[in-house]
């Protein structure tokens, strides 16, 4: 019964902000943005960079998630980055697939609000990692 209970709640957690492309946001609108939509994420201000301004969001106790959203010296999202265990891999890219335009093996690109961005997915040891970031013209 607790397999089944912990099942469930993987994946429920692994409909995980669809859509969350939020480049050019301000923190109020991210902040607004995440509490209407998904109630599960719990913003997280424990934590301190001197080099970078950013907002965190966890999953809370059930650690599958983290997201973070770079802001600029401006206030503006210019990049974000989850963090997901592997367990959660092929649901992430079965939702990639369905909003954004793959480009190739784990790349995927958007546009919105005149921004187009790069999703990126990369795997690490103990868990994969996506950024979603502006496209860096060459």
């Amino acid at each position: 019964m607790k397999t089944l209970i912990v099942n469930i709640l993987l994946l429920f957690l692994s409909f995980n902000l669809p859509g969350q492309n939020l480049l050019g946001y301000g923190p109020k609108k991210i902040e607004k943005y995440i509490s209407n939509n998904y109630k599960h994420l719990v913003k997280e201000g424990n934590s301190r960079n001197e080099y970078y301004k950013y907002l965190k969001y966890t999953d809370g106790a059930a650690g599958t998630t983290t997201v973070y959203f770079f802001l600029s010296d401006n206030d503006k999202c210019k990049r974000v980055k989850r963090m997901h265990v592997h367990s959660m891999k092929d649901e992430v890219i079965k939702e990639f697939n369905s909003l954004y335009t793959r480009e190739g093996d784990n790349i995927w690109s958007d546009r919105n609000k005149g921004i187009k961005a790069l999703i990126k997915l990369e795997n690490e040891e103990w868990f994969f990692t996506v950024t979603i970031e502006p496209e860096q013209k060459e």
